[in-house]
């Protein structure tokens, strides 16, 4: 009876401490397994981390277009350049920044952004300080404005009439901060859509110009 009752206990202790393994021995190789098992897809030729990836996706700054209309030209190089025929008379700041100069003839702006970079503004291809007439700007030098604010009224028509191109352009002067300026591509663009972009990471359509 009593060998009896002693077998009994050492089974029930036995299977007690199998049952710790198994709950505790086991769980802790799976959990390790697991993480050994992502590790190793992470490191597959092909496959980037997520902050890896967004890294290099992530757009530092951007300009938009100050007009809606027709993309007519693309300039990239030391200084990126791009020319849009508008199709409305009102020209608009292409980020939040600040006008640092106002040309006497009212259509042309020196345009410094919050990010740092020095932009060159232009409407119609105008020498001519009589052609003044058609231009109505709505701000002042030294005024700070937000992305959207409208800088000038111009009269397309009445350039044309005069045999000058209405066309704007927006060229990048100057940028205090690293990064890569690439042109977005497209024909048409609306007021306030990027036309170009400053980003952090790098790409083969990229062009090096800050710093």
């Amino acid at each position: 009876m009593f060998l009896s009752v002693m077998w009994l206990m050492t089974a029930m202790v036995a299977g007690f401490m199998v049952g710790r393994i198994s709950m505790y021995g086991w769980g802790d190789g799976e959990e390790e397994t697991s993480e050994k098992e992502e590790a190793a897809r992470e490191r597959k030729p092909g496959r980037r981390g997520k902050g890896h990836r967004q890294q290099e996706e992530s757009i530092f700054c951007s300009v938009g277009s100050p007009v809606s209309g027709e993309i007519t030209m693309q300039k990239e190089g030391e200084h990126p350049m791009v020319m849009i025929y508008p199709d409305s008379d009102r020209l608009y700041a292409p980020a939040s920044g600040k006008i640092t100069k106002l040309f006497p003839m009212g259509n042309a702006f020196w345009f410094t952004t919050e990010s740092g970079m020095e932009l060159y503004i232009q409407a119609g291809e105008v020498n001519d300080e009589l052609l003044s007439c058609y231009f109505r700007p709505r701000v002042i030098q030294n005024e700070v404005v937000s992305k959207g604010k409208l800088l000038l009224e111009f009269d397309r028509w009445g350039l044309e009439e005069e045999g000058v191109s209405a066309a704007v352009s927006v060229q990048v002067e100057h940028c205090l901060y690293g990064g890569d300026i690439r042109l977005v591509e497209g024909e048409h663009v609306g007021a306030g859509e990027d036309i170009l972009q400053v980003r952090e990471g790098f790409g083969r359509e990229a062009v090096s110009v800050c710093g």
